[in-house]
């Protein structure tokens, strides 16, 4: 009896419960200045993550996050935007992304009149936007035994649905790899939802993963949902769970 106690005081103090997640809608970074009006995102507001996102979209290339100030013509680049400058001839061209929603490309020069602003190449506004998931997914949960975490996760409805993959990390925001082998192909419909599970077993007791989940629909267009995290613990064994 005691023995049977302690074990229930270990599960009821251990993180068996089952962790979920509702779904989020597919998100994307959109401005006029991007080619194609959008590129997608994991970000859900203009993060600082998000503005950097937003200056290679918009840009083609990759920015720093670096106050800079030239009182000789003017120039002043808050640590909050992602900038970055083009040496050329007398003066030089910034660009920057701002987490307020604003981006500018400016030509500065000596030889431009009072301002020193030769020419605003090119300048607007950008934001994160949700767009509506094609996969209407009610639930996403892990539940740890011992040695292994079993994903599971259930739609609602799935519209042009190809399937899912799964991701594992090591921590919540640190760097996700895929662990299905292949595409786990969709069951459901545009009026008739599915229920899926995954088995996990490349996991070490008392460590915790963090795990999230991709739709790719029949364009190549993928979902993020998640994370969600599970320890397993080898109790769970014992208890048969």
């Amino acid at each position: 009896m005691k023995k049977f106690s302690l074990i229930l005081l270990m599960l009821l103090l251990s993180t068996a419960v089952l962790n979920s997640s509702q779904a989020f809608a597919a998100r994307r970074i959109k401005s006029s200045g991007i080619s194609g009006g959008s590129v997608p995102t994991q970000e859900t507001s203009r993060t600082h993550q998000a503005t950097g996102e937003a200056f290679h979209a918009i840009f083609g290339v990759n920015c720093v996050f670096q106050e800079y100030q030239d009182d000789l013509v003017g120039i002043y680049i808050s640590s909050e935007c992602c900038s970055s400058m083009i040496p050329v001839s007398s003066g030089q061209i910034v660009r920057q992304v701002c987490p307020n929603g604003n981006y500018s490309n400016i030509y500065y020069s000596l030889n431009c009149g009072p301002s020193f602003i030769c020419d605003e190449i090119k300048s607007g506004t950008w934001n994160v936007e949700c767009d509506p998931t094609l996969i209407q997914l009610s639930s996403l949960n892990t539940k740890p035994g011992s040695g292994r975490v079993a994903i599971a996760w259930t739609t609602e409805s799935e519209i042009d649905n190809a399937g899912f993959n799964l991701y594992r990390s090591e921590s919540e925001n640190g760097d996700y790899t895929k662990i299905n082998n292949s595409l786990i192909p969709a069951k459901g419909s545009s009026t008739q939802g599915a229920s899926y599970e995954f088995t996990d077993k490349d996991v070490q007791n008392r460590k915790t993963y963090y795990y999230k989940l991709e739709d790719i629909d029949l364009n190549g267009t993928s979902t993020m949902h998640g994370p969600v995290s599970a320890t397993p613990r080898r109790i769970f064994g014992i208890l048969g769970k």
